[in-house]
């Protein structure tokens, strides 16, 4: 899928066309040709084999009396749709990996990086995956986005290697299920996020009824829509309209706007589960129509310098972020929010344009604290380190993965307002219930029990 020319020009005013992270930690560009494909390995050889064979391997590393040095292979975009959500959380990653090389290591060891872009190109995702195993990786870092992200994570599954995504949201990636055990998000997901929305609109806010423009481009946008509607009708709020349009390149939002215009006069609020740049082209057909109903994005996705760089004045914008970044956000209560979009832009040279390196900074942390509790980086052993570790503060709160559900729980979400262009800092919010839309989803149960 191809960026339009407008998008770039939005991009390159948030400073987001990068051409990769600055690291020292051995970042690659990705060759002009796809990698060559090593032979797929054959899925039902595997899960229950490889995590067995994982927990000997580990056994000899523990006998040994050292760990491993940890060779992590970033499997994300620095090109395409999807690199404004992979970019900087890459960079944050890396990041947190050179602060612990600096402070002597993980396990004592250098740990290195590879960053290869994926150009946004789901097949191209899977081959490079492929190599970077064929290359001795013994960690896989995914891209920000469920539908992207599944291939190098089935690769990294069926290897027996942790593959972490940035900051998936959708439960699919995350459930063990899906994908499988191996799979792990620093992320709340969807559930969260969508329950959080709903009951800062319906109990907050005082709005009851609500009109559903549905970007149905991706699993992320679809199950976010679904849990923030699901979860405000549960509260006894009302749909009182909806209508649907993919996020694509080509999306023209005249038609979805003019249905709106009537339904408007009757809503409290409009939810628009979408990511940018889609996003912001039908919040700005939506203003520039004269109806200035509380339009909110019940997720992280659509927040930032992304949003006020190609909507100056955005008024009466509500987004769910998971950090107030002091660079397009006043009020985050956390000091350790600013002090960390400091040291980012003394690092990569920018300021954080969204919320998500927070995510992926945690994640590098938190990958390093499973490394050393294990004992080893055996890739069975860091799944059930993350899985049983105690809750724990790695920047913006205590957070804790489940043997249920590799989702965290423990995180909360903040409430962001934009008036006039400028995000305030509202709340931290985290939901009392999750909306039951998908029951038996063992992320959606392990979320509904979370204290």
């Amino acid at each position: 899928m191809k960026i339009s020319k407008s998008w770039i020009a939005v991009a390159a005013a948030a400073g987001i066309l990068l051409a990769g992270c600055s690291s020292s930690s051995g970042d690659s560009e990705a060759a002009d040709e796809a990698p060559a494909a090593s032979e797929e390995a054959a899925a039902d050889s595997g899960d229950d084999g490889a995590a067995e064979d994982a927990g000997d391997a580990a056994g000899d590393e523990a006998a040994a009396g050292g760990i491993e040095p940890l060779n992590i292979h970033i499997v994300a975009a620095k090109t395409g749709i999807i690199s404004p959500f992979d970019i900087q959380p890459a960079e944050a990653f890396t990041m947190a990996i050179d602060e612990l090389n600096a402070a002597g290591g993980i396990g004592g060891q250098q740990a290195t990086v590879t960053w290869t872009d994926t150009k946004s190109d789901p097949a191209l995702t899977k081959q490079i995956a492929e190599k970077a195993v064929a290359d001795g990786a013994n960690v896989i870092v995914a891209t920000c986005d469920f539908d992207f992200a599944a291939p190098a994570l089935n690769v990294a599954q069926e290897n027996g290697i942790p593959g972490l995504s940035l900051c998936l949201g959708d439960r699919k990636g995350v459930d063990k299920t899906t994908v499988g055990e191996f799979a792990f998000s620093p992320s709340p997901g969807n559930a969260f996020k969508g329950s959080a929305a709903a009951e800062f609109a319906y109990n907050d806010k005082g709005w009851t009824k609500a009109y559903l423009l549905q970007d149905d481009l991706l699993e992320y946008t679809k199950s976010l829509g679904d849990y923030a509607t699901g979860r405000f009708e549960e509260l006894g709020g009302t749909i009182v309209g909806e209508d649907v349009f993919t996020g694509n390149e080509q999306l023209d939002p005249s038609a979805n706007v003019t249905r709106l215009r009537d339904a408007a006069a009757d809503a409290d609020v409009i939810f628009v589960p979408s990511v940018v740049p889609a996003a912001t082209t039908m919040i700005k057909a939506i203003r520039d129509a004269g109806i200035d109903t509380p339009i909110m994005m019940p997720g992280a996705a659509v927040d930032g310098t992304l949003v006020t760089g190609a909507i100056p004045n955005i008024s009466d914008f509500y987004s769910f972020p998971f950090a107030c970044m002091s660079a397009y956000c006043e009020g985050d209560p956390d000091p350790d929010v600013k002090a960390f979009g400091d040291a980012f832009v003394e690092y990569t040279g920018a300021d954080p344009y969204l919320s998500y390196p927070v995510l992926s900074y945690e994640l590098a942390k938190a990958l390093a604290a499973a490394v050393e509790t294990a004992g080893s980086t055996d890739g069975a052993a860091i799944v059930n380190a993350l899985e049983t570790m105690p809750p724990t503060d790695y920047l913006t709160g205590p957070i804790a993965w489940s043997e249920e559900c590799h989702a965290p729980t423990g995180r909360q979400q903040r409430v962001v307002e934009y008036q006039d262009g400028k995000g305030t800092f509202v709340q931290l919010i985290t939901p009392e219930k999750i909306a039951s839309v998908d029951p038996g989803n063992p992320c959606e149960a392990a979320q509904s029990t979370a204290g």
